[in-house]
């Protein structure tokens, strides 16, 4: 077999490991930081290692990120809402600029894709161009929501999920997954492995906002939830029962 097969091989061995090949990662900006710091360059790291290695296994993946370590629209109540929101979207822009730098740095190809018109820092997102940029194995970082007041970054990366036609949503959080309640206060709290969007809802279970959840059920978009700090993303491409998979029921490309 000749170099060149060898290679061709070789990428296809490891793509056939992957469960989810084409993902979008959803990542709360608390984990950019960690108490008493907006940033925490360990974490930063470890994100990037993260990514890094899905890429390696030849996953497709693209990143939404949020703003809970520099401000959290919802919860500046002595501010205008529509302000306090567009303050949040802005947030988003620095945290994606901070990590398309570590990935840059790491070696990936990235670029940031905003929501909101910021010439000179982030292109405004155009899908045939994002769409294209992930299938050459580019990784697009979508900042600054839909560039809408009252939509969260739930929502955005619900929307990029079906823009660019993913196999999953992974929302990546500092819980193992989801819960009946808040494990942090109720030590008695169900943890469930798989769930139905229906039961998700009728057990109020607040997966995602509403308006997110509905777009990913509505389009049979599976939702996967899971601890990013304490279990590596490859576990979740292959398929490792690390988090909560939420999803209309049935086999998800199993392979």
């Amino acid at each position: 077999m000749n170099r060149s097969a060898a290679g061709k091989h070789k990428t296809s061995s490891r793509y056939n490991k992957l469960k989810y090949g084409r993902v979008l990662l959803k990542i709360s900006g608390e984990l950019l930081g960690r108490p008493g710091a907006l940033f925490d360059q360990k974490s930063i790291s470890y994100i990037v290692d993260q990514i890094i290695a899905g890429r390696r296994l030849g996953a497709r993946i693209a990143l939404v990120i949020g703003a809970g370590n520099i401000l959290r629209g919802r919860e500046t109540g002595w501010l205008d809402k529509v302000d306090a929101d567009t303050c949040g979207m802005t947030a988003t822009i620095i945290n994606g600029i901070i990590l398309q730098s570590a990935m840059s740095a790491g070696g990936l190809e990235c670029r940031i894709s905003s929501g909101l018109r910021f010439d000179g820092i982030a292109d405004r997102f155009s899908r045939r161009r994002e769409v294209r940029f992930f299938d050459q194995g580019g990784i697009p970082v979508f900042v600054a929501g839909t560039g809408n007041p009252l939509f969260t970054t739930d929502t955005a990366a619900a929307l990029r999920s079906i823009e660019l036609g993913v196999d999953i949503l992974i929302k990546a959080t500092k819980v193992d997954g989801v819960f009946s309640a808040d494990p942090a206060k109720h030590r008695d709290a169900v943890f469930y492995r798989r769930l139905s969007f229906r039961e998700a809802i009728s057990k109020k279970l607040g997966v995602m906002d509403l308006t997110a959840f509905n777009i990913c059920r509505e389009h049979g978009l599976p939702i996967y939830v899971y601890n990013l700090m304490k279990f590596s993303l490859v576990k979740v491409l292959t398929g490792k029962p690390v988090g909560t998979l939420v999803s209309n029921g049935g086999k998800i490309n199993d392979r």
